[in-house]
């Protein structure tokens, strides 16, 4: 589908497209062929080297995705001003971007130095507007949710709050239940400043869990399995966990954690530093986790021992937002 609507609007010129042609219907093309073009231009960023083919092709359609907007814009055929502005955002975003890679820069870093602040933009512009006109972007997310850990991995599950204090040896889970299907991201930033997804996540240690997005409505995930739980190390101090939700795939953080994992020291603290500093800034106005009005008992198993606590409430969560928790990480007692 994606191939033949690129196809039809690159051939057809915006003058010869009707005045009776089906508001809806164009605007939808014109929706997707951007975010198409977007996530291809996100792709090519990344890459070890861009053909200049490649590049020309992304400038064709992006000339055709303006004249369409512009058609649109004056015939009025589309759903709302804030939908319109999101849309032509985007490829404001993107005309710098595939700029850049005009440049023949040879590395990724170069190119991604050039366009950071766009491309923080674009990350937004594309989880603001989705394909699919019955996905209600503003609508909150809502979670079924549980921080919770063992001292010494002992004992029964205590609640892990925001600022707490955990010790070496102790062990801690995430369990989470999302009321509708959607993408989750969960990054730790761990006492040594450094930064790992904890979700999705193929394998913990030597173990598969196959921890996969999208993620289904009313089904219980449990962090890193049903059966596992996490054991701080030696390395005291703070460590930060970010909640990411968002109803469709996030392809830029995706990227940027990608690249993060494969560069050198120095680009590796600067994507750590890119991605930080969007979890910062969309984790304003959260509201706080706090008891499920319906008090629900969950319950696990680790290493033959039974476990349960009460399910907690995340409500809210903008899609794109951060939930974030701090702990003390201190030595063990």
């Amino acid at each position: 589908m994606k191939k033949l609507v690129i196809i039809l609007l690159l051939i057809i010129p915006s003058t010869q497209i009707s005045q009776a042609a089906l508001p809806a219907l164009a605007w939808t093309v014109i929706k997707e062929l951007a975010i198409d073009t977007a996530i291809d231009a996100v792709q090519e960023l990344f890459k070890d080297s861009v053909k200049p083919e490649d590049v020309a092709k992304l400038k064709q359609r992006i000339t055709k995705l303006e004249q369409q907007i512009t058609l649109s814009q004056k015939q009025g055929n589309y759903p709302s001003a804030k939908e319109l502005n999101t849309v032509k955002q985007m490829v404001a975003n993107l005309t710098k971007i595939v700029n850049t890679l005009g440049k023949r820069l040879n590395s990724v870093e170069a190119r991604i130095a050039k366009v950071e602040q766009e491309l923080a933009s674009l990350r937004q512009n594309l989880l603001n507007v989705s394909k699919q006109d019955s996905v209600k972007i503003d609508k909150p997310l809502d979670f079924k949710i549980n921080y919770v850990y063992r001292s010494g991995g002992k004992g029964n599950p205590k609640t892990l709050n925001n600022n707490g204090v955990l010790h070496s040896g102790d062990y801690y889970k995430i369990i989470f239940t999302p009321t509708e299907n959607c993408y989750i991201y969960i990054f730790q930033l761990d006492s040594a400043n450094q930064l790992f997804r904890l979700f999705p996540m193929q394998s913990f240690g030597e173990v598969v869990v196959n921890n996969f997005n999208p993620i289904k409505a009313n089904k219980t995930y449990h962090i890193p399995s049903k059966n596992q739980s996490f054991e701080l190390d030696s390395q005291i101090g703070f460590e930060t966990i970010y909640f990411v939700a968002t109803r469709q795939q996030d392809i830029v953080l995706e990227k940027q954690y990608q690249i993060m994992q494969q560069a050198d020291t120095g680009f590796k603290q600067q994507m750590q530093k890119q991605v930080q500093q969007q979890f910062t800034r969309d984790s304003k106005g959260l509201r706080a986790i706090k008891p499920d009005p319906v008090a629900t008992e969950i319950s696990w198993q680790e290493n033959g021992q039974q476990y349960s606590v009460l399910q907690e409430r995340l409500e809210d969560m903008c899609n794109g937002c951060v939930n974030v928790l701090t702990f003390n990480h201190k030595s063990a007692k």
